[in-house]
């Protein structure tokens, strides 16, 4: 029996992590500050395992324009290839930037510690794992909004 709380069900998507659903997740939400609130890591096996590693990653963002009220998003990544978790400083992972999302090798990249670039661009998959405390590599995703948590 898991503990933990179930995770809400979707209210809103799922978008593709495309560049048109990547502006509409950006322009919804204001990351700073956001609280990066589980990552769940799924493998499937067998012959049936076409999607390859899951990753799916709830942060509690504030919704821009709703008097920055606080709304889970959900990110869920496909055939992850391979991502990089550093212990956080302190008890939970504080996003001060919005995610980086780019694309190098046909392949989608996810670092929640994107304020080490500030405006600059990285130029290489390997420049974005070398210095991110928390990054994922998948061939792509979807984003929703979830329902409030209960409880």
């Amino acid at each position: 029996m898991d503990p933990r709380p179930p995770t809400p069900d979707h209210r809103l998507g799922p978008h593709p992590l495309t560049e048109e659903g990547i502006a509409a997740l950006l322009d919804r939400y204001a990351f700073g500050d956001a609280c990066l609130r589980r990552v769940a890591l799924d493998q499937e096996y067998g012959p049936r395992a076409a999607r390859g590693r899951l990753a799916g990653l709830v942060i509690d963002a504030r919704v821009v324009g709703e008097d920055l009220r606080w709304e889970p998003v959900y990110l869920e990544l496909h055939d992850v290839r391979r991502f990089r978790i550093d212990e956080s400083v302190g008890f939970s992972w504080v996003l001060y930037d919005p995610p980086r999302f780019t694309r190098f090798d046909g392949l989608l990249q996810v670092d929640l510690c994107a304020e080490r670039f500030g405006s600059l661009r990285p130029e290489s998959a390997a420049e974005v794992f070398e210095g991110s405390e928390l990054v994922f590599e998948a061939a792509g995703g979807t984003w929703s909004a979830l329902h409030p948590w209960e409880g």
